[in-house]
């Protein structure tokens, strides 16, 4: 059998390991020239090392992921901490070390390419989208280029070409808040392993150390979508003028050319992810706010879940079906708890922020762990197929 696997992020990447496992023959085509990355930092949780141990990538990614070790939670613009405590309790509760850490996006990436032959990728080829015909899938690719094959893989991310051709072009849903996005170096004030969400009226930052002494933060921000500014690092200070320290010191310290920002996107949960022969997965299938930091981790599940349904079938078709009904009443919760967290958490009024801040800090030691142990605790399972030789 032969896959093809449209996009080379994570979930590409993924989704082209796990199929390698179970002896399937898999290209994976890119629309960059190169193996590139261009985000910031990520968050990985234990749902995903245990999913990345499955398909024999576990190794690579710890070895450049940094795991959080002190978890905090501010309100009043950083200057209030309402909670603190430390991850060891959560692996306790898991079973899994690390319960989170955070990689560098570009470090996952390269973490995942390691464990595919070179000759696996195909660069600069942009996909126009897919269709079944018959018992093969056919993908059509800017310039003319076509290919074909048993099954092929959307993994092409929150704007798929892959989807537009199976589900229209609709337009992602905003979530009604935009997001700046930096890495810089780690203050000497801040320690390693360190991970915090801090709260204001309408705006929020996070906080979270990287492996080389670095730091991936992050800052939203309510407005209407399409927002852009001449100085994006300008405009991030500004918006958080006032902020604990660190936050200006890790804004100030970030270059200007780095700092990226990027709307707050999601899909409404469908369930037609699979049309014949054609397979969609991560944000192409069910892209989802950030908030919970679990679309990378659902993403790498998805690439586990479909190799082993893909092993166990003859029928591609009946092992799609399967595919999507394991893991779409898992994704639509996760969407759906995620946008809902991030509208409370993005409150603006005064009255409201109060209220909301006092609760969360009489709740969120208890509720807090169990939305985390939902998603965190869960294992995808095993391929339950003998490792191919490849």
């Amino acid at each position: 059998m032969r896959a093809i696997v449209v996009g080379s992020g994570i979930a590409g990447l993924a989704v082209a390991l796990a199929l390698r496992r179970v002896g399937i023959d898999v290209t994976v085509y890119e629309r960059a020239s190169q193996l590139t990355e261009v985000g910031a930092g990520i968050s990985l949780w234990a749902n995903a090392f245990r999913a990345l141990d499955h398909i024999g990538a576990g190794a690579a990614v710890r070895a450049v992921s940094l795991p959080a070790g002190q978890c905090e939670f501010r309100v009043r613009e950083g200057h209030k901490v309402v909670t603190s405590f430390n991850t060891a309790s959560l692996e306790r509760q898991l079973g899994m070390a690390p319960a989170l850490a955070i990689v560098h996006r570009a470090d996952l990436v390269a973490a995942l390419a390691q464990g595919l032959p070179a000759s696996t990728s195909r660069y600069g080829y942009e996909c126009l989208g897919a269709e079944t015909r018959g018992s093969r899938a056919i993908v059509r690719f800017k310039g003319g280029h076509t290919d074909e094959a048993d099954i092929v893989v959307g993994a092409d991310g929150i704007r798929s070409a892959v989807r537009a051709g199976r589900l229209g072009a609709a337009e992602p849903r905003y979530a009604g808040y935009t997001c700046w996005r930096g890495v810089c170096r780690r203050p000497p004030n801040l320690d390693a392993g360190y991970f915090a969400e801090w709260w204001g009226r309408g705006r929020r930052f996070g906080i979270a150390t990287l492996t080389g002494d670095r730091v991936y933060w992050w800052a939203t921000r309510n407005g209407p979508p399409g927002g852009r500014a001449a100085d994006e690092r300008a405009a991030a200070a500004a918006a958080f003028h006032g902020w604990a320290d660190p936050v200006p010191e890790l804004i100030a310290s970030t270059p200007a050319e780095a700092v990226l920002r990027n709307d707050i996107l999601d899909r409404p949960p469908q369930r037609i992810w699979a049309v014949g022969s054609v397979v969609l997965v991560g944000d192409a299938a069910h892209a989802a706010t950030p908030n919970f930091g679990q679309g990378g981790c659902l993403a790498i599940e998805d690439a586990v879940a479909l190799a082993r349904h893909i092993s166990q079938r003859g029928n591609t078709a009946s092992a799609l079906a399967d595919f999507v009904a394991e893991r779409f009443p898992r994704t639509a919760a996760l969407v759906n708890d995620s946008r809902r967290f991030g509208w409370v958490a993005q409150w603006e009024g005064w009255f409201a922020c109060r209220l909301r801040d006092i609760c969360f800090g009489l709740l969120l030691p208890w509720v807090g762990t169990r939305h985390v142990l939902r998603y965190a605790a869960h294992d995808v399972g095993p391929l339950q197929h003998p490792v191919a030789s490849v």
